[in-house]
C-alpha cells in the first residue's frame, strides 16, 4: 500500500504541475532599466534579477515561469549641418539617419531599427566657398528616431537560462550613421551623436502547490481515505 500511496503521490504533483502548464499565465514580474552611450558604435551592460520559484510565495508554494519577454525602447539622435559644397544648388536638401539597438537577454534578442529623413525647406544654395555660413549651409538641429522592439520565449521552450536566485545580463548594443541626399558633395558635421532607452523584461508565471507539498497532501488524503473506510 505505501508503494501505491507514494505513486499517487507523485502523479497528483504532475497534475498539479500539468495544470499550470497548460493553463495562461495570471502574474507578471516586471523588471526595467534605462541606458546611455555614445556612439558609434556603442554598448551597455544591464543587470536583470533571474526568475526564482519560491521568492515571495511563501512555504509549500512555487511559481513556474511560463514565458520571458524582453523589450527595447531606444532612441538614437546627434545634432547635425549640412553643407553644399557642390557648384550646383538643389531644390531637395535632406539628412537621412539610420541604424540599430539591439539587447541579448539570454539567447533572447530584440532590435529597434532605427530611420529618419530631416528635409531643408527650400533647398539648398550652390556653394559660396565659406563653410559653416551662407546660403549653402544648413543647421539641421537636432535628428533622433525612436524605436522600439521584441523578443519572446514561452513554454514548451526550454527557459532555465532565466531560472535562479542571482543575477543575469543584458547586453545591449546599437550603430548608426548619418547621410546627406541631394548633393553630389557635401561637408557633414555630427556631434553628441548617441543611443539612450529603456531594457524591460517581463517575467509571466502561476503559482501552484510546491511537487513535495501536493504529493504529501495526496498522500494525507489517501490516508484519510483508508480509515474511513476501516
Amino acid at each position: 500500500m505505501k508503494t501505491t500511496q507514494t505513486m499517487l503521490a507523485l502523479a497528483a504533483g504532475t497534475i498539479v504541475a500539468g495544470a499550470a502548464f497548460a493553463t495562461p499565465s495570471t502574474n507578471t514580474q516586471v523588471q526595467s532599466s534605462s541606458f546611455s552611450f555614445p556612439l558609434s558604435p556603442g554598448a551597455a551592460t544591464l543587470s536583470f534579477d533571474l526568475f526564482d520559484p519560491f521568492a515571495g510565495v511563501g512555504p509549500g508554494k512555487e511559481r513556474i515561469l511560463q514565458k520571458v519577454k524582453i523589450t527595447i525602447d531606444a532612441t538614437i539622435g546627434a545634432n547635425v549641418t549640412a553643407e553644399n559644397d557642390s557648384s550646383i544648388g538643389s531644390d531637395f536638401f535632406a539628412v537621412n539617419l539610420s541604424g540599430f539597438v539591439t539587447m541579448n537577454f539570454g539567447g533572447l534578442n530584440a532590435a529597434a531599427l532605427i530611420n529618419k529623413t530631416e528635409v531643408a525647406p527650400g533647398g539648398i544654395a550652390p556653394s559660396d566657398g565659406v563653410p559653416g555660413s551662407g546660403p549653402d549651409f544648413f543647421d539641421f538641429g537636432f535628428i533622433s528616431d525612436t524605436q522600439s522592439g521584441m523578443g519572446m520565449a514561452e513554454l514548451p521552450a526550454d527557459l532555465s537560462a532565466f531560472i535562479g536566485a542571482g543575477m543575469i545580463n543584458a547586453n545591449v548594443s546599437g550603430s548608426g550613421g548619418f547621410s546627406v541626399s541631394g548633393v553630389t558633395d557635401s561637408t557633414l558635421q555630427i556631434s553628441n551623436f548617441g543611443a539612450s532607452g529603456t531594457a524591460t523584461i517581463e517575467y509571466f508565471y502561476k503559482i501552484i502547490p510546491a511537487p513535495g507539498a501536493a504529493g504529501m497532501l495526496a498522500v494525507a488524503g489517501l490516508v484519510g481515505v483508508r480509515r474511513r473506510r476501516a
